[in-house]
């Protein structure tokens, strides 16, 4: 999972927000559900105020009769006094049309009327009451109000918020009678109390949850970042121990050429000095050429030894630019007598442009020289060998394709061994591909043997390159016909 992948820092983070959110969602669902709560108590106020009205209106009825037009009111104790525009007062006393009052007027609920004859507010029995916000509200034809817990407190009511729900009645020689019910929200407060109480223990427990998956995760990706380092030490002590043995092999197979460079030296100057002799003794143009060109292989011998003794004394391999094709060339040409004597046929498939290279082109003319023999050796009389060549202009991919035998995954990752030879017992010595792998490794490439399809071997060769100028096109030999091309 990636949350469980995630750094340190923004795990807590994350639980962090996490908890914030839920928090802060409680929060604003308990105003909102206290909100919705006050509302209906707000309505319900008002519909009851409306049942009263009514009986009040019910209860004055009768008395409209000897009534004309309002007039002034006079409140003494329970009785109102009202004084028409003409004829005898009538005294209205509210307590007995109004019934409803009998359960209203307790500790949570107050019963308050307002007439347009007299000014402010008075309870049933005739108290003035100093509201001013309700009256005011009275005036303007409000449904209700909500007042704060010191008004509240006025009515004798709870210190707690409480709802006024209003209800007019209009009457013909009595003026506009207003019903306001004021009830106290404790109850609601304390519903709300406990809401709130649920939502804090909710909010705590997911947030316990949350921790603890939290801290599991952070326990679960520590022991994975101890793997991860445990896995890196590992793959960094195995990358030691291979590069060991890979320097370990490069010393053996270096140190093994310099001592066979070492003791071929001097049969390799009798040979020299022998063809010196001959060149001198010989008429034909035929016999010259031939012992000119054993001359020529003597230098090449004394060339290519005096490198590797230099490689193995721990000097470096000469540093030049040259073009891809010539090595190319230079190595199909030195092997192609050996092809001819095999009776295997030498092709070549390479395009018209090849990059340069840079290191040591004797080096790597006789890393591939040794990949061809090797691919011949491995051919049946009458096979082929192709080799072709690729370039994406940053890298060269080389591949010398035989139809042999061919070797199985695990024989080919340890042919380029030291030693390890796959041809018959006393026919090889091991080293060929061992010293070429070698040789390309010390230009930063790399050589991989790879089972073909059908049958026989894919030596693949990869080394770095650079790109083709037009001078390297004009001059390449890759612009003129290749003698080793078959």
């Amino acid at each position: 999972m990636p949350f469980l992948r995630a750094r340190p820092w923004a795990l807590f983070l994350t639980m962090v927000l996490t908890i914030a959110g839920i928090t802060v969602l409680g929060v604003l669902d308990e105003r909102a559900s206290a909100r919705r709560t006050r509302a209906d108590m707000l309505r319900e106020e008002s519909i009851l105020a409306e049942v009263l009205a009514a009986e009040f209106r019910a209860g004055i009825a009768p008395l409209e009769a000897n009534t004309t037009a309002p007039g002034p009111v006079e409140v003494v104790g329970p009785r109102w006094r009202v004084v028409p525009g003409a004829g005898e007062p009538v005294a209205v006393e509210p307590q007995l049309l109004v019934h409803g009052h009998r359960f209203l007027e307790s500790g949570d609920h107050r019963l308050l009327l307002a007439v347009s004859g007299a000014p402010g507010l008075r309870t049933l029995q005739g108290d003035a009451v100093d509201l001013p916000r309700i009256a005011a509200a009275a005036a303007d034809g409000l449904m209700g109000i909500e007042l704060e817990p010191e008004e509240a407190a006025r009515l004798g009511l709870p210190p707690d918020p409480a709802m006024a729900g209003f209800a007019r009645v209009d009457t013909r020689g009595f003026g506009r009678w207003t019903i306001i019910v004021v009830s106290s929200a404790s109850h609601q407060r304390e519903h709300e109390e406990r809401r709130a109480l649920r939502m804090i223990f909710g909010v705590g427990l997911v947030s316990l949850v949350i921790i603890g998956f939290g801290l599991a995760a952070a326990r679960k990706q520590r022991r994975g970042f101890a793997l991860q380092q445990k896995l890196a030490r590992e793959e960094l002590r195995a990358r030691q121990e291979e590069s060991l043995a890979r320097e370990s092999r490069a010393a053996t197979v270096l140190t093994f050429a310099a001592g066979l460079a070492h003791e071929v030296a001097t049969p390799l100057g009798v040979i020299g000095m022998r063809a010196e002799q001959l060149a001198g003794r010989v008429e034909e143009d035929r016999d010259r050429r031939a012992v000119g060109a054993i001359s020529e292989q003597v230098l090449r011998i004394r060339e290519l030894m005096q490198r590797f003794l230099l490689i193995a004394r721990g000097g470096e391999p000469l540093r030049e630019r040259f073009a891809a094709t010539e090595i190319l060339a230079h190595a199909a040409a030195r092997v192609q007598h050996r092809f001819e004597r095999a009776g295997v046929t030498l092709r070549t498939a390479l395009p018209g442009e090849l990059p340069r290279l840079y290191g040591d082109a004797r080096l790597l003319e006789h890393a591939l020289s040794n990949l061809l023999v090797n691919a011949c050796d491995a051919s049946p009389p009458g096979g082929e060998v192709l080799v072709t060549a690729v370039s994406d202009g940053h890298e060269l991919r080389i591949e010398v394709n035989d139809r042999g035998s061919g070797m199985d995954p695990a024989q080919a990752a340890r042919a380029v061994e030291p030693f390890v030879s796959t041809k018959p017992e006393g026919e090889g010595s091991g080293l060929g591909l061992a010293i070429a792998s070698e040789v390309l490794r010390m230009h930063r490439g790399r050589l991989a043997l790879e089972p073909r399809p059908g049958g026989g071997t894919c030596a693949v060769v990869r080394l770095p390159a650079e790109p083709r100028t037009e001078h390297d096109v004009a001059t390449s030999p890759a612009a003129h016909p290749d003698p080793a091309r078959r």
